[in-house]
């Protein structure tokens, strides 16, 4: 047990990322029941669901992205960065709102809609898609009606994301989708990706 203690404190990203490992298949099991849109009765949600979240098909983007992308990001994080384009494809957002490292988010992002804003500060008004790492109570002042909020590491700030005034919501486990449209019921979905 101490030699774990002693690794840990010498390598605690790559024990983490062993414990990722172990924990990531057990989470994926706990939610299967909660995969493709089953049990999902909204129209929107479930076309979002199956179109977005789950298409399957190679979009125009990926070969080029993914060979740029380091070694390390490749296995664990090309699948959100993928989803990332989909959205941006699917959305076509005119204004959106990135934190100032996310440079490999921006370039999916980009790819997916090119006539796109991409900004790293609030700008004056509304936004149409706000990425966040962190919760952040003064993104909420620059969401409307047609926003949609990203938060990223959701598995730690899962309560906060809850509470978001939002009306449609999915929780990815490590990334939440928040719309705000009020024409849609009231919905929070957890969906197995």
């Amino acid at each position: 047990m101490s030699l774990l203690l002693e690794s840990y404190r010498k390598y605690p990203y790559f024990c983490g990322r062993v414990m990722q490992k172990v924990t990531n298949p057990i989470v994926w099991l706990s939610r299967f029941r909660h995969r493709c849109g089953y049990g999902v009765h909204s129209p929107f949600a479930f076309r979002f669901i199956t179109d977005v979240i789950y298409e399957r098909h190679p979009y125009y983007a990926y070969r080029e992205l993914d060979r740029e992308l380091p070694l390390s990001m490749r296995l664990r994080q090309r699948k959100g960065f993928h989803l990332l384009l989909r959205l941006a494809n699917h959305l076509q957002p005119e204004i959106i709102v990135l934190p100032r490292d996310a440079w490999w988010e921006k370039r999916y992002l980009l790819s997916g809609c090119c006539s796109a804003n991409i900004q790293c500060q609030w700008p004056v008004g509304e936004v149409s898609m706000c990425l966040l790492r962190e919760p952040s109570d003064e993104a909420l002042n620059h969401l409307g009606q047609n926003s949609v909020l990203l938060l990223d590491n959701l598995h730690r700030h899962r309560q906060w994301f809850r509470d978001l005034p939002s009306v449609i919501s999915f929780d990815l486990y490590d990334l939440g989708i928040a719309f705000f449209d009020p024409q849609y019921n009231k919905q929070y979905y957890i969906v197995n990706f």
